[in-house]
């Protein structure tokens, strides 16, 4: 089994064994009971496939009552395709009528040590991340984007929030030992203030939160649930996504570029990665027409299933085509580089007009 903590993700992961480790709940059945014409790929697809008390989230959604979702972006490097897991699960809470909350997590790029200083972290914060988010088509008014270290309510809240718990909790929550650096101890804080800053007066006050994360990211959400009611604050709700698995395989990440598709890579690049991608095919033609591919384990096959291919009737087809042998890996290959070309070229356009309006963007 897979080892998942906050600092990483070792070996193949099992989904149903990590509910049962996290304590967390399938959220289908909440999915069973929404539009499906609504719903994002990644809900219909099972991609998102758990939940803390998404019953609050669900009954705000419902009876249009107000309700706030948080994601956070650790700016270690430019944004990557799998950060569009948790970007386009936001996307589809503030069309359910959510505002958005986007904390850029300067401070634990740094005391994590995935940048060499706090400045460049910063810098790519503003020169990198920030107009990547806001192309992807957030909306102007319902949209709040801040640095970490440049917000005074975070520090204020977090220096509130420290005194409600103890270092020994914090320990067993995140497995920390004496070898950790205290900026590290007190980062946990600050990304529970992060979390439940949507609630401060400031923003209307206590509501429901929903934050989509990888079930690595878990800890987060105990330490803020359990410091959301001795504050006098809504627990917030929480989904899981299934990981998108890396270029050969494993798990995507920004601090691994080999790893990775950047939303700032060319079509010529992502298309060059793509074709040296991992294959679920056979090792020759004759042997895949025989015996058929791996879908699951196919990388252009999974990014299709994950981001690009929008119908569920064609997935279907190119998984049971691939399976049986009848379409070949560079067939799926091909196919993934003109979608994500299409992306990419699309993107960089809307990037470029975004880096005019960021000030638009950013919480005030």
């Amino acid at each position: 089994m897979a080892k998942v903590t906050v600092s990483g993700v070792e070996g193949e992961v099992d989904y149903d064994a990590l509910m049962k480790e996290f304590g967390v709940e399938p959220i289908d059945e909440f999915m069973k009971k929404m539009d499906r014409k609504k719903l994002p790929p990644m809900y219909r697809r099972g991609i998102v496939f758990a939940h803390r008390n998404f019953q609050r989230i669900y009954d705000s959604i419902m009876n249009k009552k107000r309700f706030a979702v948080l994601t956070g972006f650790n700016p270690s490097g430019p944004p990557h395709l799998g950060n569009l897991l948790f970007l386009k699960q936001a996307l589809f809470f503030q069309d359910m009528g959510a505002d958005v909350f986007i904390p850029i997590s300067n401070d634990e790029t740094y005391v994590f040590k995935k940048q060499a200083s706090l400045e460049k972290a910063t810098q790519i914060a503003y020169e990198q991340v920030i107009p990547d988010i806001i192309a992807l088509g957030f909306k102007k008014g319902r949209t709040h984007i801040f640095v970490s270290t440049e917000e005074k309510r975070v520090y204020e809240l977090a220096v509130k929030l420290s005194t409600r718990t103890t270092f020994s909790t914090i320990k067993a929550i995140f497995g920390f030992d004496n070898e950790t650096n205290p900026g590290a101890i007190f980062y946990t804080i600050v990304q529970a203030a992060h979390i439940l800053l949507p609630q401060l007066q400031d923003f209307g006050g206590p509501k429901p939160t929903v934050v989509p994360i990888g079930i690595d990211q878990d800890p987060y959400m105990r330490l803020s649930r359990d410091l959301a009611e001795k504050v006098g604050m809504v627990k917030p709700s929480s989904t899981y996504h299934k990981f998108m698995p890396g270029l050969q395989g494993g798990k995507m990440s920004g601090s691994k570029p080999e790893t990775c598709i950047f939303l700032s890579d060319s079509p010529e690049t992502a298309a060059k990665k793509i074709r040296s991608a991992f294959s679920g095919g056979g090792r020759t033609l004759q042997e895949h027409k025989e015996k058929g591919g791996n879908p699951d384990v196919d990388v252009a096959c999974q990014y299709l299933y994950f981001l690009f291919e929008e119908s569920d009737k064609k997935i279907s087809e190119i998984f049971s085509n691939y399976r049986n042998g009848s379409m070949f890996t560079g067939e799926v290959k091909e196919l993934l580089i003109k979608k994500l070309a299409a992306f990419l070229k699309d993107h960089k356009k809307k990037r470029e007009k975004a880096k005019k309006n960021i000030d638009d963007y950013m919480l005030k």
